[in-house]
């Protein structure tokens, strides 16, 4: 079943398993694993990075809630958790999207992806889908067919916010390639997936996303499922400078908070959001918040100015 979603929050717990070779049935259980992730951007002085940039990567789904909670303006994702395709593995042909395919109806899945196989060798580039239950898998999968291909979502609009999670066959690490406009390379992360379980993985960049490319090591064969993408995050930006003369005191902070800022900036209003992207309602006025009522935790706050919208993060004793 797939649905249109606003920041919500699912449990993910899983019981998976697949043989190095081909997409069989086994019975070795994992349960999830939470990941760390290797920024491998191009570091090099004479590459301006400045304008393709990600705001962060993320390792649980409330974690990822949160920050889009945080960094977007617009928080809205679609799921797609590819259900109701086929009841065995399939090859889905040379691609998979809302269009209609080898293995979805036409309309079956959301409007705005498109995954495809990057082809190496020349000779045919298909999707596999693999339902749940196939090869232990509790969700359902897709991605490159052949092990030696790699897996290409593509985007259309563009997107802010992605998340998945990556299964992997034979090697435990996975590629992430984060394209821009113009099929620019915003970054690179050697991303940490246990192999014959799911891993979550999200991403959020204040640059449009047009593509996202998964890649085993050694022709591990990645699938992914439990698929989010969507969002805007590239409006809440300020300039830096800016950025740097607001701030939130004190923090820790046991009753009121206060809003520091230049007077030439004028506030709008602000948000404040738990970690799991919740709003919440507070007293403001005259730049001090009342957080008395809140639960001891870690909150944001989206300050609206009228040089743009940042967002701080504070700590309720």
């Amino acid at each position: 079943m797939k649905k249109i979603t606003f920041l919500f929050v699912l449990s993910f717990s899983f019981a998976l398993a697949q043989t190095p070779t081909n997409y069989l049935e086994v019975s070795t259980t994992n349960s999830k694993i939470n990941i760390a992730t290797e920024d491998t951007r191009d570091t090099d002085p004479d590459i301006d990075n400045s304008q393709l940039d990600v705001i962060d990567t993320y390792t649980t789904l409330g974690d990822f809630n949160a920050a889009v909670v945080a960094n977007c303006t617009d928080t809205t994702l679609i799921s797609e958790d590819f259900a109701n395709g086929a009841t065995e593995i399939l090859n889905c042909g040379p691609s998979v999207s809302s269009a209609g395919d080898g293995c979805f109806a036409a309309g079956e899945l959301e409007a705005g992806f498109t995954v495809i196989s990057s082809n190496i060798g020349g000779d045919g580039s298909n999707v596999v889908n693999i339902p749940p239950g196939i090869i232990g898998n509790v969700n359902s999968l897709v991605g490159a067919f052949q092990f030696a291909e790699y897996t290409i979502i593509n985007f259309s609009p563009d997107v802010y916010a992605v998340a998945m999670d990556i299964w992997e066959n034979i090697d435990p690490t996975t590629v992430v390639r984060v394209f821009g406009g113009g099929g620019a390379l915003i970054e690179t992360f050697n991303v940490n997936t246990p192999t014959n379980a799911q891993t979550f993985f999200g991403v959020i960049a204040d640059e449009p996303i047009t593509k996202i490319e998964l890649e085993g090591f050694n022709g591990s064969g990645e699938l992914f499922g439990n698929f989010l993408y969507g969002a805007d995050c590239m409006s809440l930006s300020v300039e830096d400078d800016i950025r740097d003369l607001v701030s939130v005191f004190p923090n820790p902070v046991n009753d009121n908070l206060f809003i520091k800022m230049p007077v030439s900036i004028a506030i709008d209003d602000v948000e404040i959001h738990d970690m799991l992207g919740k709003s919440i309602n507070v007293d403001s006025s005259n730049n001090q918040i009342n957080v008395s009522e809140l639960g001891s935790g870690v909150y944001f706050i989206k300050i609206n100015t009228s040089q743009g919208t940042l967002t701080k993060r504070f700590i309720k004793k």
